[in-house]
């Protein structure tokens, strides 16, 4: 199946998941950075002009933090929320620095917590809009303070700290980029049959959930198909196992082949391979099943097919997919290489 398949995701999905778990590791960051202003605060006690504006300041960004950890109504827009977080933290930092020793204090390392933030959630490009955002910051501080960018000190501090931030927000970005594209690979060797590419038993259980859902709510029909080759212990002995192998992948190949983008084609173990129609009911599967099998008469291959549908032989996708399997049986028994339809007289191709 191609990337472009309107078929519904795995469960795992690692950006989302990671942005998820992340959120919780936010709020205790920023409750950290609340921690050390207070903390400063504490030791160098409050600054003589803008105190009590940084103390409800601080009180402020705690109340906004502790009041976005509980809301819930982001939903599928956790990143949006997340950015809100990290542009709120380079004000509340800025507005601390400002109160206090500007950027030519130690604090200023602080906006390094919103460019990891955004390194872990948000990718490099937002990363570097933060970073031009804090260069920003540093200008504007170093004038309101008075002093001189072009000064030897002040030039070789802005210029180090913004390098860093670079760095460290780049190298952060590329790393969560690199888990994410070996998380990606990982799923798609547990999802998919390493011999023909199709979806396993895995990726079967997981994409038919959500179709067997559709299908429920919008009350239209989908089909389970169950088809088992026939005679490929013979090959395999007479022939060879990668003979048995190539029948296989023929077989595989035919199967995608004659499948619409919304099908579902997984192999589910052996010989046997299992293809989800939706909005398809049986009579529409055992059509498409038999001009299958009228496609294959002059290769040699021969397989038996069982077909159930959904709500006409079951409500539950386990179900429904024993009665197709139980379909196959009745076709194979019955001389194979025709369709079966779960309460159905068999029907021979043609």
């Amino acid at each position: 199946m191609s990337d472009q398949d309107p078929l519904p995701p795995l469960v795992w999905d690692s950006r989302r998941v990671q942005i998820q778990g992340f959120t919780t590791g936010l709020h205790q960051l920023e409750w950290l950075l609340v921690t050390l202003v207070t903390l400063y605060v504490g030791i160098m006690g409050i600054p003589n002009e803008g105190g009590w504006g940084l103390l409800l300041a601080t009180i402020a960004y705690f109340g906004f933090s502790l009041t976005a950890s509980r809301l819930r109504f982001f939903g599928d827009r956790q990143r949006w929320l997340l950015a809100i977080h990290t542009w709120v933290m380079i004000g509340f930092i800025t507005w601390f620095l400002y109160s206090t020793e500007g950027v030519t204090g130690p604090m200023a390392s602080l906006y390094l917590l919103a460019v990891v933030t955004s390194a872990l959630t948000l990718g490099v490009l937002a990363t570097l809009l933060e970073v031009a955002a804090i260069a920003a910051c540093y200008l504007l501080l170093l004038q309101l303070s008075g002093a001189t960018l072009m000064t030897p000190a002040n030039l070789t501090l802005v210029s180090t700290n913004l390098a860093v931030f670079l760095i460290v927000g780049y190298l952060t970005a590329a790393l969560v980029t690199a888990i994410q594209v070996s998380n990606r690979m990982l799923l798609d060797m547990a999802s998919q049959d390493p011999l023909t590419g199709l979806f396993n038993r895995r990726a079967l259980t997981d994409l038919s959930q959500p179709i067997h859902a559709l299908a429920k709510r919008s009350q239209r029909p989908y089909s389970v198909i169950v088809i088992d080759m026939d005679g490929l212990k013979a090959i395999n002995d007479s022939q060879g196992h990668e003979a048995g192998d190539r029948a296989i992948l023929d077989l595989a190949q035919r199967l995608k082949s004659c499948a619409r983008s919304s099908d579902l084609v997984a192999r589910h173990g052996g010989d046997e391979f299992v293809m989800l129609l939706p909005d398809t009911d049986a009579d529409g599967a055992r059509h498409l099943m038999q001009r299958l099998l009228a496609s294959v008469v002059d290769s040699g291959l021969q397989f038996s097919i069982g077909v159930a549908s959904y709500p006409e032989h079951g409500d539950q996708m386990e179900h429904l997919l024993a009665h197709a399997d139980h379909a196959m049986y009745r076709s194979k028994t019955s001389g194979g290489n025709r369709v079966f339809v779960q309460g159905q007289a068999p029907r021979e191709h043609g």
